[in-house]
């Protein structure tokens, strides 16, 4: 089974993935902390990488293929996930943004200010980028199976949830 997890920036993709990645003993895959590794490498901020990326389509083409080759018994934490990868279980996980900013500025050690802005400017590229590259609205609920909101359950309901709805 492939189960993909999308989301917005600050939602728990990372955590839960990670998390249901141990309960079911499958292998955890994320295309952020692949782009991360490649703004690294590059010695530029994640969102500058991001509008990098946009000038550098090839990139881009390199993650997709990797998701598009995803083996079964993985979680994929990648927002295009649904898209490439042929997936069991399409998720969904949102939160208000006041709480994201706050994941954000703890994760990262920002600013309130720095966090909103840097949520914001890279969902707005990346939801622009996918509608241009793939006509797919990644913000568009029809893409997914199921959605839920982290700030509503604990990480261990929300992978419970999850199980369930797996019937495991």
């Amino acid at each position: 089974m492939i189960i993909t997890l999308s989301g917005e920036v600050g939602s728990g993709k990372s955590t839960i993935g990670k998390e249901i990645a141990k309960k079911l003993n499958y292998t955890y895959n994320s295309t952020g902390e692949i782009f991360k590794k490649l703004a690294e490498e590059h010695k530029i901020d994640l969102t500058d990488f991001l509008e990098y990326a946009e000038k550098n389509l090839d990139l881009d083409t390199e993650v997709d293929e990797k998701q598009r080759a995803t083996k079964q018994n993985t979680i994929l934490d990648s927002r295009m996930g649904f898209h490439f990868a042929n997936s069991d279980l399409k998720i969904w996980l949102k939160a208000p943004l006041d709480e994201r900013i706050k994941r954000i500025v703890k994760r990262d050690n920002l600013s309130l200010e720095i966090a909103k802005e840097k949520i914001e400017k890279r969902e707005k590229i990346e939801r622009e980028k996918y509608i241009r590259l793939y006509s797919v609205d990644i913000f568009d609920a029809e893409n997914y199976d199921l959605i839920i909101d982290t700030v509503e359950y604990n990480i261990e309901q929300v992978v419970e949830k999850i199980c369930a709805y797996l019937n495991i």
